[in-house]
């Protein structure tokens, strides 16, 4: 639009000059012209300087005035510099409000660059894995968990999750690959998880030992029952007692 504007401010110019020219000669022409055209360059200069200075420091709000078609070009460039403002901050809030709800999970986040670098964790990854916010930013995840597994897991860059263990503690940790070949990294608690798991063989292992031994007694008991000569009506109530104890062992086998 400026160029378009200035092409016809110009031409309009040098319809004058022409006139001047006629008028008063063709020297007082062409001096006009000059004349003109110096001024036009020199007002274009004047702004081209104050936004070349905003462009090399472009503080917020500081865009330059600028007067005739330069309203318009810096007006815009205004309008601009507001509305990438307003962007910045919303998507600052949207970050803000993100890190927040991923700070409240119970799991534990830490988010890393290609080369495994922290980039961010929150605080539940902070307790699990022992990081420091003060100096463990950019610093490598294998060179502050160092369990064997865990290296191992992570040279492999596999999907599935790995089991670490630490003082009282035990953590299934994933890799998850997101964006520009960022990954995320996912640390559980599953210490309680492994209480119940070791508590529920326990329980199989004890009941294995208490159904065993009686049911050995019985069914050899029974066994012996049905080698006596007896007769026949004791022999079928003896069979069937044997027959009932034997399903029993077998509803027991998963137990023993």
């Amino acid at each position: 639009m400026i160029y378009r504007k200035t092409a016809l401010l110009l031409v309009a110019l040098a319809g004058l000059a022409g006139l001047a020219g006629l008028a008063a000669g063709a020297v007082a022409g062409w001096a006009f012209f000059a004349i003109s055209v110096t001024t036009i360059l020199v007002w274009h200069v004047r702004h081209l300087a104050r936004l070349e200075r905003w462009l090399a420091n472009p503080l917020p709000g500081k865009v330059p005035e600028g007067q005739g078609i330069w309203d318009e070009v810096l007006g815009a460039l205004h309008r601009l510099e507001r509305e990438t403002a307003r962007r910045e901050k919303d998507l600052g809030n949207a970050l803000a409000h993100m890190r927040r709800a991923v700070q409240a999970l119970p799991d534990g986040v830490v988010i890393l660059d290609s080369q495994n670098h922290i980039e961010w964790f929150n605080r539940t990854a902070e307790a699990q894995l022992q990081l420091d916010v003060r100096s463990d930013l950019g610093q490598n995840i294998a060179n502050l968990v160092r369990e064997p597994e865990f290296i191992e897991y992570l040279e492999a860059a596999r999907d599935d999750a790995v089991r670490i263990t630490r003082p009282g503690l035990a953590l299934s940790l994933q890799l998850i690959s997101f964006g520009q070949a960022q990954k995320m990294l996912l640390s559980r608690d599953v210490t309680q998880a492994e209480r119940v798991d070791t508590m529920r063989r326990d329980f199989v292992a004890n009941v294995s030992h208490e159904l065993r031994t009686p049911l050995t007694v019985l069914v050899g008991f029974l066994e012996t029952i049905h080698n006596l000569k007896l007769d026949p009506q004791r022999q079928r109530d003896y069979i069937g007692l044997k027959a009932a104890f034997d399903r029993a062992r077998l509803c027991a086998r998963p137990f023993i």
